[in-house]
Formats: C-alpha cells, sequence, structure tokens
C-alpha cells in the first residue's frame, strides 16, 4: 500500500474522536464518502461526527435519515476530537469557517480526495489521495476496508450515491471500468438503485425547471460554436418564482448540442458569482478554473468569485480564460 495511504489509515485506528467534514456546498460524492466513513468508525466502536461548513444540497436529505450531520454555527469552536478528516477536498479554503479552525489547530488531520493536489507544502498530517478514482466515496469505501469494516447497507447506499452523482449517473468521462465494476458491486450488495435515483433526480421543487428557462434565455455561443455559456441573476430567479439549486441539468443541456466542446454555467450563490465549467475531451477546465481562484478536475470545475466580482466582470474573465484554452489547440 502507499505509505502515505498506510500511515492515514495508521493515525484512524489510533484515534477515538473522529471529526468529519466536507467542502463548502456538499455534493453527492462529499457527503457520500463521509457517510461511508462515519459507519466505518461507528462499527469499530469510535466515536465520529459530521460537521458541514454549510448546508448542503437538499436532494441529499435521504442520507441523512441514516447518517446524521450538523452545519456549523457561526463563531462556534470544533468540537472536541483527536482526528479531523476531510472528504472530496484537500484545500482548506474550501472549508469556509472550518478551515479556519483547523488551520490553527495541533491536532492531526487526514484529507481524501480525488482532485489534484494544491502546489506547496501540505496542511495534511497524512493524505489518503488518488486522483484517478472516479470518486472520493469509493476512495471512502477503500479506507474502510483498510480499517478492516467491510460496508454495510447503509454505507453501500452512500458510497453509490458519490459515485452516480460524480459519474453522471456512469455517463461522464470518469465513468471508466473501475468505477462500473464498482457501480455493479454496489448492486449486489443490494443497493437500491431506483430509490437513489428518485432521491436525487426526481424529487424537484416546482420552480426549477422556470429556473433552468431563465438560464437558457442567455444562451452565448463562441468559439465558432464549440463555447457555450450561459447565466442566470436573482432578479430573473425571483420574477418567476424559479429555483436553481442543482446546475448539473442546464450544463447537461448546453453539452448536449452538437459540437460544443466546453460550457460554462454562472449564477448567484449566497451573494457570490459561482460558476460551473465541464468539457468533453480536450479542454482542460480545471487549468482555467484554478487561475481564476477555483479547481476541480481536467472535465468538471467550479469557480468561486470574489466579493465585489459583478457578473459582467466574472463572465469576462471566464469567458477569456476558456478563449485562451481554445486557443492553445490548433
Amino acid at each position: 500500500m502507499n505509505p502515505d495511504r498506510e500511515q492515514a489509515l495508521a493515525i484512524a485506528r489510533e484515534s477515538e474522536r473522529i471529526l468529519l467534514s466536507g467542502h463548502m456546498r456538499a455534493d453527492g460524492d462529499c457527503l457520500g464518502a463521509q457517510a461511508v466513513l462515519f459507519h466505518a468508525f461507528q462499527a469499530l466502536g469510535k466515536e465520529c461526527q459530521i460537521l458541514l461548513p454549510d448546508p448542503p444540497d437538499g436532494r441529499y436529505g435521504f442520507l441523512q435519515e441514516k447518517t446524521p450531520w450538523k452545519v456549523i454555527e457561526a463563531g462556534a469552536d470544533l468540537p472536541p476530537h483527536d482526528l479531523f478528516m476531510v472528504c472530496d477536498c484537500s484545500r482548506l479554503s474550501r472549508l469556509g469557517q472550518i478551515g479556519g479552525l483547523v488551520e490553527s489547530s495541533d491536532i492531526p488531520r487526514i484529507a481524501l480526495d480525488h482532485h489534484p493536489l494544491e502546489e506547496g507544502d501540505s496542511p495534511w498530517t497524512a493524505l489518503f489521495h488518488d486522483v484517478s478514482s472516479p470518486a472520493s466515496g469509493l476512495l471512502a469505501l477503500e479506507f474502510s476496508r483498510g480499517l478492516g469494516v467491510e460496508p454495510g447497507a447503509e454505507a453501500c447506499e452512500a458510497a453509490f450515491t458519490a459515485l452516480m452523482t460524480d459519474t453522471g449517473w456512469l455517463k461522464y468521462s470518469n465513468a471508466d471500468a473501475v468505477a462500473w465494476e464498482a457501480a455493479a458491486s454496489l448492486v449486489a450488495a443490494g443497493v437500491d438503485t431506483a430509490k437513489v435515483y428518485h432521491e436525487v433526480y426526481q424529487r424537484a421543487e416546482r420552480g426549477r425547471p422556470r429556473g433552468i428557462a431563465a438560464a437558457m434565455a442567455n444562451l452565448e455561443y463562441h468559439e465558432d460554436g464549440k463555447l457555450a455559456l450561459a447565466w442566470v441573476d436573482e432578479t430573473s430567479l425571483d420574477g418567476l418564482h424559479a429555483s436553481l439549486e442543482d446546475t448539473d441539468e442546464v450544463l447537461d443541456i448546453m453539452r448536449g448540442v452538437d459540437g460544443v466542446e466546453a460550457v460554462a454555467f454562472l449564477m448567484p450563490r449566497n451573494g457570490l458569482w459561482k460558476a460551473s465549467l465541464r468539457s468533453l475531451s480536450i479542454v482542460d477546465v480545471n487549468a482555467v478554473a484554478e487561475k481564476l481562484g477555483g479547481g476541480g478536475h481536467a472535465r468538471a470545475s467550479g469557480i468561486l468569485f470574489p466579493e465585489g466580482t459583478t457578473l459582467a466582470k466574472a463572465r469576462e474573465g471566464l469567458l477569456l480564460g476558456l478563449q485562451e484554452a481554445f486557443r492553445a489547440f490548433p
């Protein structure tokens, strides 16, 4: 086993009070990975809590029925723990208030992640990291088994949710043989796939279709139709009584157009502008995102623009970055 992975497992074995967390706006992979670890630590008789930096996407509330989590209160301290472990993230800056508290602590910390690591000194005591893994949820399964715990029904459902949401139900480019084999093994373990699909994709608020329509009204094409960009603002959403918690549907519509290689979508998030980027096979959207303060994967990344950034400035920076990426190819 990778020495760093073995170190992470050794630290976890010696710990008794584990605090789990994940990145802001936790998605299915982030929450699913935490749930897998939560049940592994509980099976070992360890005390374990999940503390999130902000409320996650409401679609994943069904996981909370078997895996409790809390959101940190403004100004609060971290609960007592002897190990901090973050899932689906390796950047303290993406943990909000929790990141600052962890940074000022000398308690051991582990990052379990499949995103590219930041350059420079690592803030982590140990890493359980594999950029080739289709989902952090699968790394969490490996971690669980490394601790000697075979995942039960709750962990399998959480891992399946993580895998399906991060691979777009096995349709994205990261859905490799490992992903398909893992999906098959989880189904064989008894995961109710129809239930997971229904919970994640078929319980939208009534305003979501109107939100998608508002976004599509601002659709633009650039680079001879190879780049699609759309945006929506609070005024449009409020005027239509629309909601748009999830951006995947907007992105899927845009990249479903023949000839489109990369797509970007801008929308407001808690007073800031957030961009979601996707590409099919050529453009490295992670490289574009990193230049603008974001990050993720080569085919799927995000950016949260700094406070005070206007829609016009965010759009301009995003468009210039993507156009530069396109022009790197003949």
